[in-house]
């Protein structure tokens, strides 16, 4: 790996785990396109794990006083790892452009009218069964593409959640499907040597800048956060889209 590859991994990753420490979301958004320039669309998929499940270790290790939160969403948790379980062994069964087409549509109506799709009451019947829909779905997403974080940053953002347990929400989850990951991408041999290396190298700019956005989150009020989970969410949709029916 060369000087202008290095620089490449410690930016892309950097701003990637800024992202990530400040809205909970938004590492493999932004760098699995940026490493797949360097090391291709596969490994990069794979690189990326290893920073993903080191930076969900440490949000929940920051925010273990607000981890009362997960007993509200284990039916989310759950469903998300049965999705994740089957888009790591079905990868290559799925439709990848309508399967974006798909998600981008869910994410538009979870924007546009999800507060009153879900409603105000998360304990309500509808919000009850459509919490794990999404959670599978996303978890489908995160074996496939490791970026799920536009359906279910969607749907938590519809629900108006706190901050700070919207990024300990997103990072249960994620650490959870990114464990799945880890296991199922190892029983493929997917993690060679040289990946590895290249994951374990990727901690040090995306830690860094992981504690950095969670210093800047603390002085975001409610609504400049939510309006930066918007932008992020826009941009997942793109992303996932381009993805899937770029060159």
């Amino acid at each position: 790996m060369g000087t202008g590859d290095l620089l490449i991994l410690i930016v892309g990753l950097g701003v990637a785990g800024f992202a990530k420490g400040t809205t909970g979301m938004g590492l493999p958004l932004l760098a699995t396109p940026i490493l797949a320039g360097v090391f291709g669309p596969k490994a990069a998929v794979v690189i990326v794990t290893i920073p993903i499940f080191a930076a969900n270790s440490i949000l929940l290790l920051q925010g273990w006083r607000r981890l009362d939160v997960l007993r509200t969403i284990a039916p989310i948790i759950v469903a998300s790892a049965i999705g994740t379980v089957i888009g790591v062994n079905l990868l290559a069964l799925l439709d990848q452009r309508t399967f974006a087409i798909l998600i981008s549509l869910m994410v538009a109506v979870f924007l546009l009218r999800g507060d009153r799709l879900i409603g105000d009451d998360p304990g309500a019947r509808r919000a009850r069964i459509l919490g794990p829909v999404v959670g599978f779905v996303s978890g489908i997403l995160q074996g496939t593409t490791s970026i799920a974080s536009p359906l279910i940053g969607s749907f938590f953002h519809a629900r108006k959640m706190d901050r700070h347990d919207y990024v300990i929400v997103l990072a249960a989850i994620f650490e959870l499907n990114a464990v799945i990951q880890l296991v199922g991408y190892a029983l493929l041999g997917l993690y060679t040597a040289y990946i590895v290396a290249i994951g374990l190298l990727g901690l040090v700019p995306t830690l860094l800048a992981l504690m950095a956005g969670i210093f800047f989150r603390a002085r975001l009020d409610q609504a400049r956060f939510r309006q930066l989970i918007v932008v992020l969410l826009i941009l997942s949709v793109a992303n996932l889209l381009w993805r899937s029916f770029g060159a």
